[in-house]
């Protein structure tokens, strides 16, 4: 089972994606902040981050770079509301007028197109 990391500051939003990725099979964590984010993935491994949820721009950048050194494995999704300025950690992707189906699509993606990459 994938194992994906929820990181933002919108609880609604974090709970409502974590319900549907756990609907669509996967293992979800949320954190609520880049603290709690990074002492999470100090102690478990992710394939996905899904960063986003209300992180302000110049954040967004930060919690990506610090996710990426503690686990450089980890694929990052990065959710954006106008912005796409400090996404170039991103693997993916996404405004945040997405919808949650659209989350489980792109991190189905990314770890299909992750395991094609490891097969070849």
């Amino acid at each position: 089972m994938a194992r994906v990391l929820l990181v933002g500051y919108i609880a609604e939003h974090l709970h409502d994606r974590q319900r549907m990725l756990q609907a669509a099979g996967y293992e979800v964590t949320i954190a609520a902040s880049l603290a709690a984010a990074t002492a999470i993935i100090e102690q478990e491994t992710f394939d996905v981050a899904v960063v986003g949820f209300g992180v302000p721009e110049n954040e967004r950048n930060h919690m990506a770079q610090a996710i990426k050194q503690i686990s450089p494995s980890t694929r990052i999704i990065m959710i954006y509301f106008s912005s796409v300025k400090n996404t170039e950690l991103a693997d993916a992707l996404m405004q945040t007028s997405a919808g949650a189906e659209e989350l489980v699509r792109a991190v189905n993606h990314i770890l299909s197109a992750r395991n094609r990459e490891r097969l070849a």
